[in-house]
């Protein structure tokens, strides 16, 4: 799921994702492999939306800001008509990493995922299907998370499905928010619905990993405040930070900004 940049996310309307005529794009195709993720088509979908992502890897670390959703965009999902959905802007991320997907995949079933960010007050993952022992020789792996992060003077608390699928080498993931799995009392800061997907895999013996999310925030926070395209940068900013602390716990290896990745 998302790191603390995420949860501060303020909602201001958007346009739409564009149409199934429309040429593809990142951000459509990002949606497309979440509404197929657990489809008979969601191996094809994966590759297309790979090739997208591969058109726009460079060596820096890099991200695109993404549209409101509409309820019928999700409406294969669990959600509430309650949403206000020209809140749900996102982004995509993407960089090269260090390490290989077998080293990533290899953490995923832990029971503590607290790892990447000092903000997680905790992250607790519950296996719901599958096993860790087939999970690391290719088999699916469904799990529910739940999760509360502090800072900003914010705590949010929220649970959410994230499951896990392999088409060959590349390991697909989706995280789901629905609507109404949010704990209530722990502030008024609620992380109302969040749609997500993550790809693992290697390009010219790189690993890359991709992060494609919309999420919807109500804070007390002053939204006229604040411009959109600020939070946008903190979100794609906290989602890089969420990606080098993974790398660091699977791997061993240290990220320097502006320089060269170190051994721990």
């Amino acid at each position: 799921m998302l790191p603390y940049a995420a949860m501060l996310l303020l909602l201001l309307a958007c346009t739409e994702i564009e149409s199934d005529d429309a040429p593809p794009t990142l951000e459509s195709q990002s949606l497309k492999t979440i509404q197929r993720f657990y489809e008979d088509d969601a191996a094809e979908q994966v590759a297309t939306l790979i090739e997208l992502v591969n058109k726009e890897v460079t060596d820096e670390p890099h991200g695109f800001y993404f549209d409101a959703l509409t309820p019928e965009d999700v409406d294969m999902f669990e959600h509430s008509d309650e949403a206000i959905w020209a809140h749900t802007t996102g982004c995509g991320v993407l960089a090269k990493m260090e390490g290989t997907v077998d080293q990533y995949a290899a953490v995923v079933p832990e029971a503590d995922q607290s790892f990447p960010d000092p903000s997680y007050a905790f992250w607790t993952r519950e296996i719901t299907a599958g096993t860790a022992e087939g999970f690391v020789d290719g088999e699916p792996l469904d799990t529910w998370n739940s999760i509360q992060k502090s800072g900003f003077a914010i705590d949010v608390a929220y649970d959410m499905d994230k499951d896990y699928r392999w088409y060959g080498d590349t390991l697909a993931m989706v995280s789901l928010v629905p609507e109404g799995h949010q704990p209530v009392g722990i502030s008024d800061t609620e992380l109302v619905v969040g749609f997500t997907i993550e790809l693992w895999y290697t390009l010219d013996e790189q690993l890359i990993w991709y992060n494609g999310s919309w999420t919807e925030i109500e804070s007390p926070l002053d939204e006229d405040g604040v411009e959109i395209e600020w939070w946008l940068d903190q979100l794609i900013a906290g989602t890089l930070d969420y990606y080098w602390g993974t790398q660091e716990h699977a791997t061993g290896i240290v990220h320097v900004d502006g320089g060269d990745d170190t051994e721990g």
